[in-house]
């Protein structure tokens, strides 16, 4: 069922509660919980406090770089995984997203290798063991050849695919990413950007707008979403305050923020919906 939803890093709020109370006024009633906000456990069962449904997580990502990694900074990082899945299994949450990557063109993970293929099948087995699927996000241009060794080395009905529409046409817009993964999507993530980046730029090209507010096109990507057949939450992954400039809701209230964002959410899920029909 295609309803809408939208991260917990949006800053629409002082603090994690207060984003919860007013993402769900402005009616989202889906929460995509990033754990990199600390107590894991806690941000789920207050989520649920608010009567926020939890479609999926995003795992810690800012380490993901120590997946290549041996040693015990690589060691470290699993458990931390681990216990965020043993945290999924245990309140009920279906999918994980995480990085392959830390998805900063500035900072390059190690090239894939056996070593590091061995320890993420561990980490899908424990996902197996759990009940929970995993879903590998399309992050930046360099970490797609570790997005893609993973799903094209592991097959297994837990380990997945996330779209990321806003790094797809900001990175290799001419890479069609669904066609060659969509069998295997699991969630999205929606925003826009100016789809200005090119080598030699960081990160900060990765504005997380909402969308419309950009230069993606909304009209291909929600088709080829529809292709999919994908029925989990429409998710905006977005920021009030972007990764990079200019900042052009630094003057928006969050009640504005909030109802623009829930009306391009209510958009994007008519948009699929309709070429889900046309599908048919």
């Amino acid at each position: 069922m295609l309803e809408i939803g939208i991260s917990s890093n949006n800053e629409c709020g002082k603090d994690y509660c207060e984003i919860c109370e007013n993402v769900k006024k402005f009616g989202f009633d889906n929460l995509m919980i990033a754990f990199k906000l600390g107590n894991v456990e806690q941000s789920v069962i207050d989520a649920k406090k608010y009567g926020l449904k939890i479609p999926f997580v995003h795992l810690s990502g800012r380490e993901s770089n120590i997946l290549w990694a041996k040693g015990e900074c690589n060691d470290n990082y699993m458990k931390k995984l681990f216990h965020e899945i043993e945290v999924c299994s245990k309140y009920n949450i279906p999918i994980a997203v995480f990085h392959a990557t830390e998805g900063a063109p500035s900072r390059i993970a190690l090239k894939p290798s056996d070593f590091a293929l061995e320890g993420i099948k561990k980490l899908v087995k424990k996902a197996e063991e759990c009940n929970v699927k995993l879903a590998v996000e399309n992050l930046d241009k360099s970490g797609l050849v570790q997005m893609k060794f993973i799903l094209d080395n592991i097959k297994s009905d837990n380990l997945g695919f996330c779209y990321d529409a806003g790094h797809h046409n900001l990175y290799y817009p001419d890479y069609d990413i669904l066609a060659d993964y969509g069998d295997r999507l699991l969630a999205v993530h929606l925003h826009d950007n100016l789809m200005d980046w090119s080598e030699g730029f960081d990160h900060t090209r990765d504005l997380h707008r909402l969308p419309f507010d950009g230069k993606i096109d909304y009209e291909k990507v929600c088709k080829k979403i529809a292709e999919t057949g994908y029925n989990n939450s429409v998710m905006l992954e977005i920021h009030k305050v972007g990764n990079g400039g200019p900042q052009i809701y630094e003057n928006t209230s969050i009640e504005e923020f909030l109802s623009r964002a829930n009306k391009s959410a209510v958009k994007l899920a008519e948009m699929i919906k309709n070429y889900q029909k046309n599908n048919k």
